[in-house]
């Protein structure tokens, strides 16, 4: 009985000398402070194209154990756009105990645009024929690339049977939360191989505020017209072209309508709608 006592005495002394060493060396020894980035407070303007390594400029981190961290500085993640063009980077940078700190602060893209749409063919259909988008409308981002999945209908009012032109609605968002939106004008007309034929090299084109835009350069999308779908080629100048709608002093959509009546008396007319940003 007496060793046993003994016996877990000199255990307990044991235990408790292992203990107050863990304990001493945690305070001691084990490196328990964590490493510090900072910032050199100079305004941050890169492109959307950057790397981490563009977007770590400006910053130093420190140890106090292992010293200069700089290059270990990560970039976890950049918020969702705010303002035109600026957004926040958040970073963090891990030493060799795995004490970690976090940083964040805005950084403004110069080179940043709204998500873009483009249109292949014209938004031409017949009377009482389907009304599609998927094979014609698409979009794309500076950041995310293709983004035509994404595309929303938002708003439209055509009627399949009604000969007119109906306004619809589109808009699509990126992965930073920046929405882009265009009116599109949709024709619903009655068009057999008799009626003339005019093709557009672009259906939908971007142009600045305050741009000017000429009729001759109007006309240069015309890629080619004809009297009827096998018939007589038509010069550029054959067609008629009504941009009264064009106004490039205020951001929105404009529509340019490009017609011609061959001689059956048959009209056909197509759309070239321009995006002022």
């Amino acid at each position: 009985m007496r060793n046993i006592q003994i016996t877990v005495i000199v255990l307990f002394l044991v235990v408790s000398v292992i203990f107050t060493s863990f304990f001493l060396y945690d305070r001691t020894i084990v490196d328990k402070e964590a490493p510090m980035i900072v910032c050199d407070g100079l305004p941050v303007h890169v492109s959307v194209h950057a790397t981490d390594k563009d977007l770590c400029v400006g910053l130093t981190a420190t140890d106090n154990v292992d010293g200069d961290l700089t290059d270990r500085i990560i970039v976890r993640k950049v918020s969702q756009l705010y303002g035109s063009n600026s957004a926040l980077i958040y970073y963090a940078v891990f030493d060799s105990s795995s004490n970690y700190c976090t940083f964040s602060r805005s950084i403004h893209y110069t080179d940043y645009r709204k998500p873009r749409f483009s249109l292949s063919q014209p938004l031409s259909f017949n009377i009482s024929s389907k009304v599609t988008l998927e094979d014609r409308l698409t979009a794309s981002d500076m950041i995310d690339g293709d983004i035509s999945q994404r595309i929303r209908l938002s708003s439209t009012s055509v009627s399949i049977l009604e000969p007119g032109v109906y306004p619809i609605t589109v808009q699509v968002m990126n992965s930073s939360g920046d929405t882009a939106v265009a009116t599109l004008p949709v024709i619903i007309q009655s068009v057999t191989s008799r009626h003339p034929v005019i093709r557009l090299s672009d259906y939908l084109v971007y142009a600045d505020l305050n741009e000017e835009l000429s009729e001759e350069t109007l006309r240069s999308y015309i890629v080619s017209a004809r009297e009827s779908s096998g018939g007589t080629l038509l010069d550029a100048e054959d067609i008629d072209i009504d941009w009264s709608q064009l106004d490039t002093s205020k951001r929105g959509c404009s529509n340019i309508s490009y017609s011609y009546t061959n001689s059956r008396g048959l009209a056909y007319t197509v759309f070239l709608t321009v995006i002022v940003e």
